[in-house]
């Protein structure tokens, strides 16, 4: 390697400025037939497998690289369930998610840790099947929030230690997924941001 390369730090992360074959990784053996890769949006067909079984659901997802960041996407579903989780293993994640059931379209935060399981907040989104899904995160605290029909609405929060490697085990790190689900049904990811600060 010559000797005046300088290692850039990258603060921004865009569907726009990543490769999905190299920024971007999976869980376990996923169905490349599930995944459909644009330069600026991503769309991802579910299946009945969900976050939580130790096996390969529709997933991609980049690693969190630095405590304080803001990670922002606008997401659009016609059934199913879709959003952004923050995964550590399938034990352990937080979800912040669109889910379409029989009273209409609905954003929910999930928190996920060991065998509790829990919907801590619900809002709904009458007709409209999309919403921007924002992430806030900081050395103790990630703060769940959606932008839609010009107003920001705070879901909750949930500390970070719990996705930690001293808590949850392993090594891997938390990884910000999307992630799809529902069999037959696709959802569609378009403006995916993360910046650290």
């Amino acid at each position: 390697m010559p000797s005046d390369v300088v290692q850039k730090e990258k603060r921004s992360y865009t569907f726009e400025n990543t490769e999905w074959d190299k920024d971007w990784c999976y869980l376990r053996q996923p169905n490349s037939k599930n995944y459909l890769f644009e330069q600026n949006r991503l769309k991802l067909k579910g299946t009945e497998i969900r976050l939580d079984q130790p096996d390969s659901p529709t997933f991609i997802g980049i690693r969190q690289k630095d405590f304080n960041a803001v990670i922002s996407c606008d997401v659009s579903l016609t059934n199913g369930e879709a959003g952004i989780t923050l995964y550590m293993d399938e034990d352990h994640h937080y979800d912040l998610a669109i889910r379409k059931d029989e009273s209409g379209y609905k954003v929910i935060e999930r928190l996920n840790i060991g065998d509790i399981k829990s919907i801590e907040n619900e809002v709904d989104l009458v007709s409209d099947n999309h919403a921007e899904l924002i992430i806030r995160a900081s050395h103790d605290r990630y703060t769940f929030l959606i932008h839609t029909d010009g107003k920001e609405i705070l879901l909750g929060t949930a500390q970070t230690k719990y996705l930690s490697s001293e808590i949850a085990g392993g090594f891997t790190g938390v990884i910000i997924g999307l992630y799809a689900y529902g069999e037959g049904f696709s959802a569609e990811f378009s403006k995916f941001k993360c910046d650290y600060f």
